[in-house]
C-alpha cells in the first residue's frame, strides 16, 4: 500500500504541475545527482587511494624489519656454532681462557651488533670479552671459585693487558640463566631479555651447551645481542612523514622503537630497567597497544599480520601487526603506526575544489534551463488550449505558425488533423461492419489449432487468445489486456532468469515493429513449475501496407529443453569429478579476458595444479582409489573456493581454478594456502590412508592476453617452476619463464642432439701441490661444442641437463674419456704421478649402476682406482645421508678417492663430516677470490684448512687467480690448489704442454 501511495502522489504532482516546472525540474534534479556522485566518488576515491598506498608502505616497512630481523638474530647462533666447531675441531682450547677471550675479542670487531661474547664451563671458570658503550672493551676471567672475577683491559691486538679491577659478589656463571636454560634445552636457544648494568643497554643473549664426543658437558657458549642496535635500525626506517614502528614481547615489554635508540630507563639509583608500553611515555605506541588489545584482547591471541584503522588523539591511524618467530623460540610482534594525515591533505584540498566547480555548473546550469524552458512552452500551451476545444467536439481550430521549426511543423499537422478527423469517423463505421464478419471466419479456424494463438492490435493490445492459449498461460480474465499489463498478467521471463522479460522485446511487440520473429528465450512461472515456450510471431498489414496487427503463435517446449540442457551440461563437465571440463574452462576464460579488455580495474586469476606423486597411488592402489583420490580432490578444490569462481578438471591429474572479481595476486595466493591446508589432513581411499599434495601454478589474467591456451599455457609455465623448487608450494608467473621456458625447450633439443652426436669435449684444468709447485693432477670438465652456439661453458646447460637427466650420459661419457685420457698420459710421460678429478651429478652417483660403471671405465681404460678421484657436493650429502656414506664406503673400498666439492657453501655438513669416507676437502672459489687478510672469508678458507688438518684429509683451494692469494694459502697450510694463476682449463692437447713442465714455481 505504501508503493502505491507513493505512486499516486507523483502522478498527482505532475498531473497539476506546469510544463516549465516538469521541463526544468528533471535537469536540474539530474545535474544535482551528477554533482554529489562525483563529490562523493571524488573523496571516495581518494581515501581508497590513501588505504591501498599506507598498506602497501606498511607491507614493504614490515618486510624489511622480517629481514634485519632474521640476519641480526641468526648472526648470534652463528657465533656460537662457529666458536662450539672450532673447539671440536681443536683449534681453540678452552683450558686457555686468555686465549679463548682473545679469540672472541676478534669476533666482536667483526659483528658489531654483539656487545658481548663468553665461555663458562661446569668447574665454574668463565671468560668473555665485551664491548663498553665508548666502542672500548674488556674482558672478565674467573678461575676456578671461589676465586674473584677479574677485569682486564684489552690492547690493540685483543690480549688480556691491564688488570683493572674485580667484580665483588659475582654470580657463579653455573646459576646463570643463560647456561642453565642451554643445559636443560640441550640445544642452542635464547635467554629472557635483561637489562645490563656495566653499560646501560639491553640485551638478547644466545647460548648453546658444548659437549665432548661422549655427550659429557664441556661448557656453555654465549653471547648477547644488543637489541639498541635493532631500534637503531627502526629509527633509520622512513614510514611516511612521521611513522612509527615498535616490537613487542607478548607481555608488552618493548624490545626495539623507532622513537626509542635505547628502549630502557634509568632509575634514579643509576640502575638499568626494561621499558614497557605503559612507562614509554609514547603516546601512540600506548594507544595502538591498547587498539590491539581492545581487537583481540590479548596480545598472545595475534598469530597472522593484521591491519586495524583506529583513532589516537582523534586523528586517524593506520596499524600493522604482523608475528615475528625463529626456530630458536623468539616470539614478538612488529607493529607499524602510520597517520592517515601523511596522505590525506592534497587529497582533500582536490575534493574541495572539485565540489565548488561542480556547484558553479549547476547554478549556471539551472539559469540556463529556465530560460530555454519559457521560451519552448509558450506555443505548446496554445496547442493545448486548441486539442481541448476538439476533444469537445469543436474541431474548427486553426494554430498560427511559431518560429521554433518542430513546432511550426507540430502546428500544420495539427490543422490538417483536424479537418481528417470528420471524414475518418465515417469511413471506420462502415469498415467496422466488415471487419467483425470476417473476425468471426477467423476465430472458428484459430480455435481449432492444436497451438496456442494471440493476436495484438498495433497498440500491443491483446485482442484475441484461443482456448489452448489459455490453458497454457492460465488465462481467465477478459481479453483487452494492455500492452504494458502483459508481462505482469502471464507473467513471463527471461530464460535461466528472474528478470521479466521486457514488453517491447516480446516476439508479438517485435512484430509490430515490421519483424518476423522465432523465439525460445521466454519462460511462463506458474505454481513453482517453469514453462519454457516456442514462439512465433509475425506481422498483419492492411489494404495501406501499414501493420494493423501481429499474431503470436507458441507451445510448451519443456521435454526438448530438459534433453537440450542435459546435452549441454555432459559436454561442458567431466564425466568422473562432475566439475567443468575444459570445454567450459575456454568460455569462462575467454570472457574473463574480454572483460578485462572492457572493464579498467577488473583482475582474475588462474592456478594451474596438479597431484604431486598421483602415478603412485594409481599404481599402488589401483585406478579406482585413482578415480576416488580425483573425486575428493575435486571436491576439496570447490571448498577452497567462491561461488563465482570456477574449478575445472582439464584431464588426467591436472585442474585448473579461475578466479573472478579479486584485487591483486595476494587473493590468489591465499586460495593457493587454502588449498594447502585442505590438502594437510589425509584421505582415505579403498581402506588406506592418504596423504596427497599438490603444485601450483599462478597467473594473473590481464588484458595483454588475447587466446585462453596462452593462459593455461602461462599457468602451467608456473606449476612446473613450483614442482621444480620441491613440489607442493605454489609458483607466480613472469614473462621471464616464458621467455626461459622457450629457452630451455630449444637448449634440451639441442642437448639430446649433441648427445648424439658426440658434440662434447672434455677439457683439464691442473691441480698444483702448493708446497713445490708440482703438478699432481687435473680436474676433468666438460664442455659443449656445438655447430651454432660455439663451445659453450657448463654453467649453460648443465642445469638443463640435471633437470631432464641427460646428465647422466654425459656424466657416464666424461668418466670413459677422463679414465682413458689419464691412461694414456701416464704411458707417454713414465715419470708422471697424476690423478684425474671427475664431477658428478646427484642423479648419477645415487644410480643403481654407479659402481659398476665407475668399475668398468677403470678396466676399459687400464688405470689403477687410486688415480681417479669422484667430487660430490654438500648438497649431495645432505639429501641421503646413510646412503651417501655407504656408497663412499663402497667406492674407498676399491681404491677410488672422494672430494667434497665447493666445501663451506653449505652449512650442515659439519655436523657429520668426520663420518664421511672422504680424501679430499675443495674450498669454494667464492672463499678464495674474496680473501682480504683479516676479513671474513680469510677466518673461513683458514678454519677450514685446519679442521681439514685436523680429520686428515687434504684441502684443495679452486679459484686462484693471484700470487697474493696462493701466498696466503701456503701460509695457512693449504696442501693443494687450481686456478687461472696457474692455467685455464685446457683441451688435452694444450694440457700435455703442462706435462712436460711438470711444474709452475
Amino acid at each position: 500500500m505504501r508503493l502505491e501511495s507513493i505512486e499516486a502522489t507523483i502522478h498527482m504532482l505532475l498531473h497539476q504541475a506546469p510544463l516549465r516546472l516538469v521541463l526544468i525540474f528533471p535537469f536540474i534534479l539530474q545535474i544535482a545527482i551528477a554533482v554529489s556522485i562525483t563529490g562523493w566518488l571524488s573523496h571516495r576515491n581518494g581515501e581508497q587511494a590513501v588505504s591501498n598506498l599506507a598498506a602497501q608502505l606498511r607491507g614493504e616497512v614490515v618486510a624489511r624489519i622480517d629481514q634485519h630481523l632474521d640476519t641480526q638474530l641468526a648472526t648470534s647462533h652463528l657465533i656460537n656454532q662457529i666458536n662450539l666447531e672450532l673447539i671440536r675441531a681443536g683449534e681453540l682450547q678452552t683450558d686457555d681462557l686468555a686465549a679463548l677471550g682473545s679469540h672472541f675479542w676478534r669476533q666482536l670487531q667483526t659483528f658489531e651488533s654483539i656487545s658481548v661474547i663468553y665461555f663458562g664451563n661446569p668447574q665454574g671458570r668463565f671468560i668473555a670479552a665485551q664491548r663498553l658503550e665508548d666502542d672500548s672493551f674488556i674482558f672478565v676471567k674467573r678461575e676456578l671459585p671461589p676465586a674473584e672475577a677479574e677485569v682486564f683491559t684489552g690492547n690493540a691486538q685483543g690480549q688480556l693487558a691491564e688488570f683493572r679491577s674485580v667484580i665483588p659478589n659475582f654470580i657463579d656463571v653455573r646459576q646463570r640463566p643463560w647456561y642453565t636454560s642451554a643445559i636443560a634445552r640441550n640445544m642452542p636457544t635464547w635467554g629472557e631479555i635483561f637489562p645490563l648494568q656495566v653499560a646501560p643497554s639491553i640485551d638478547l643473549p644466545a647460548s648453546t651447551p658444548l659437549t665432548n664426543d661422549d655427550g659429557a658437558l664441556q661448557g656453555v657458549l654465549g653471547n648477547n645481542l644488543a637489541l639498541g642496535t635493532i631500534s637503531e635500525f627502526l629509527y633509520h626506517l622512513e614510514i611516511g612523514q612521521s611513522g612509527q614502528t615498535f616490537i613487542l614481547e607478548r607481555d608488552g615489554e618493548l624490545v626495539a622503537s623507532s622513537t626509542s635508540p635505547q628502549p630502557f630507563l634509568i632509575d634514579e639509583a643509576g640502575q638499568t630497567e626494561r621499558m614497557t608500553v605503559a612507562t614509554s611515555g609514547n603516546l601512540v605506541l600506548q594507544e595502538a597497544t591498547q587498539s590491539l588489545l581492545e581487537q583481540f584482547g590479548n596480545l598472545e591471541e595475534i598469530n597472522t599480520a593484521e591491519q586495524l584503522q583506529v583513532l589516537i588523539n582523534r586523528e586517524p591511524y593506520f596499524i600493522e601487526v604482523f608475528p615475528y618467530q625463529d626456530q630458536w623460540g623468539i616470539d614478538w610482534l612488529i607493529v607499524v603506526v602510520v597517520p592517515e594525515s601523511d596522505f590525506m591533505a592534497q587529497i582533500d584540498a582536490n575534493t574541495r575544489t572539485t565540489i565548488l566547480l561542480c556547484i558553479a555548473a549547476l547554478v549556471i546550469a539551472a539559469y540556463s534551463g529556465i530560460l530555454t524552458t519559457r521560451w519552448l512552452t509558450r506555443p505548446l500551451l496554445q496547442l493545448n488550449q486548441a486539442a481541448k476545444e476538439i476533444a469537445q467536439g469543436n474541431f474548427q481550430q486553426t494554430i498560427t505558425a511559431d518560429r521554433v521549426r518542430e513546432v511550426r511543423e507540430l502546428a500544420n499537422s495539427f490543422n490538417q488533423m483536424t479537418m481528417q478527423l470528420q471524414d475518418s469517423f465515417t469511413q471506420m463505421r462502415s469498415l467496422n461492419q466488415e471487419l467483425l464478419a470476417s473476425e468471426s471466419r477467423v476465430t472458428q479456424f484459430l480455435e481449432a489449432l492444436p497451438v496456442g494463438v494471440a493476436v495484438h492490435d498495433k497498440t500491443g493490445q491483446l485482442t484475441y487468445l484461443n482456448r489452448v492459449g489459455q490453458t497454457l498461460l492460465y488465462f481467465n480474465q477478459p481479453l483487452n489486456t494492455e500492452r504494458d499489463q502483459l508481462i505482469e498478467t502471464f507473467r513471463q521471463y527471461r530464460a535461466g532468469t528472474l528478470q521479466p522479460y521486457p514488453v517491447e522485446d516480446l516476439p508479438a511487440m517485435r512484430a509490430l515493429r515490421g519483424e518476423t520473429v522465432q523465439a525460445e528465450d521466454i519462460e511462463l512461472r506458474r505454481e513453482e513449475r517453469v514453462i519454457p515456450l516456442e514462439v512465433w510471431a509475425t506481422p498483419i498489414f492492411d489494404e495501406q501496407g501499414q501493420i494493423a496487427y501481429a499474431i503470436a503463435a507458441f507451445q510448451d517446449i519443456s521435454d526438448r529443453k530438459q534433453a537440450e540442457a542435459r546435452l549441454i551440461y555432459n559436454a561442458l563437465h567431466d564425466a568422473l569429478t562432475d566439475l567443468p571440463n575444459r570445454n567450459l574452462l575456454i568460455k569462462r576464460l575467454e570472457l574473463a579476458i574480454n572483460r578485462a579488455k572492457r572493464v579498467n580495474g577488473y583482475c582474475f586469476a588462474v592456478l594451474f595444479m596438479d597431484l604431486d606423486r598421483f602415478k603412485v597411488v594409481n599404481d599402488s592402489l589401483g585406478h579406482l582409489a585413482g578415480d576416488e583420490l580425483l573425486i575428493s580432490f575435486a571436491h576439496k578444490l570447490q571448498s577452497s573456493i567462491r561461488a563465482t569462481d570456477l574449478a575445472a578438471r582439464l584431464g588426467g591429474d591436472e585442474f585448473i581454478i579461475v578466479l573472478e572479481e579479486i584485487k591483486g595476486i595476494q587473493e590468489a595466493v591465499k586460495t593457493a594456502e587454502r588449498i594447502f591446508t585442505e590438502l594437510q589432513s589425509p584421505l582415505m581411499l579403498e581402506g588406506h590412508e592418504v596423504f596427497v599434495s599438490t603444485s601450483i601454478g599462478i597467473v594473473l589474467g590481464s588484458r595483454e592476453y588475447d587466446q585462453a591456451s596462452d593462459l593455461i599455457r602461462d599457468a602451467d609455465i608456473a606449476m612446473y617452476r613450483a614442482k621444480a623448487q620441491g613440489r607442493a608450494r605454489y609458483e607466480i608467473f613472469n614473462a621471464e619463464m616464458h621467455t626461459q621456458a622457450l629457452k630451455r625447450l630449444h637448449l634440451e633439443n639441442d642437448l639430446r642432439k649433441a648427445i648424439e652426436r658426440q658434440e662434447f669435449v672434455v677439457y683439464y684444468q691442473p691441480i698444483v701441490a702448493l708446497n713445490s709447485g708440482q703438478l699432481v693432477g687435473f680436474e676433468a670438465l666438460v664442455r659443449w661444442q656445438n655447430s651454432t652456439r660455439g663451445l659453450v661453458a657448463p654453467g649453460e646447460f648443465l642445469a638443463v641437463a640435471e633437470e631432464t637427466g641427460l646428465i647422466v650420459a654425459i656424466d657416464r661419457w666424461m668418466l670413459r674419456i677422463a679414465c682413458q685420457q689419464l691412461a694414456v698420459w701416464q704411458k707417454a710421460f713414465d715419470n708422471a704421478v697424476l690423478k684425474v678429478s671427475v664431477n658428478l651429478s646427484a642423479r648419477d652417483f645415487l644410480g643403481d649402476r654407479f659402481i659398476d660403471e665407475v668399475e668398468q671405465a677403470l678396466v676399459q681404460a687400464g688405470l689403477n682406482s687410486s688415480c681417479l678421484t669422484l667430487e660430490i657436493t654438500e648438497s649431495m650429502l645432505i639429501d641421503n645421508v646413510e646412503d651417501t656414506i655407504a656408497l663412499l664406503e663402497r667406492l674407498r673400498e676399491r681404491g677410488v678417492q672422494t672430494s667434497i666439492d665447493d666445501f663451506g657453501t653449505g652449512y650442515s655438513s659439519l655436523s657429520y663430516l668426520h663420518r664421511l669416507p672422504v680424501d679430499t676437502l675443495k674450498i669454494d672459489r667464492s672463499f678464495v677470490s674474496d680473501m682480504q687478510g683479516n676479513d671474513r672469508n680469510d677466518e673461513i678458507v683458514e678454519t677450514i684448512v685446519a679442521l681439514s688438518n685436523q680429520l686428515n684429509l687434504e684441502a684443495i683451494a679452486e679459484g686462484i687467480e693471484t700470487r697474493q692469494q696462493l701466498e696466503r694459502l701456503q701460509r695457512l697450510g693449504c696442501e693443494l690448489g687450481q686456478g687461472y694463476f696457474f692455467s685455464r682449463p685446457l683441451p688435452p692437447q694444450e694440457a700435455e704442454v703442462l706435462l712436460e713442465r711438470r711444474t709452475f714455481f
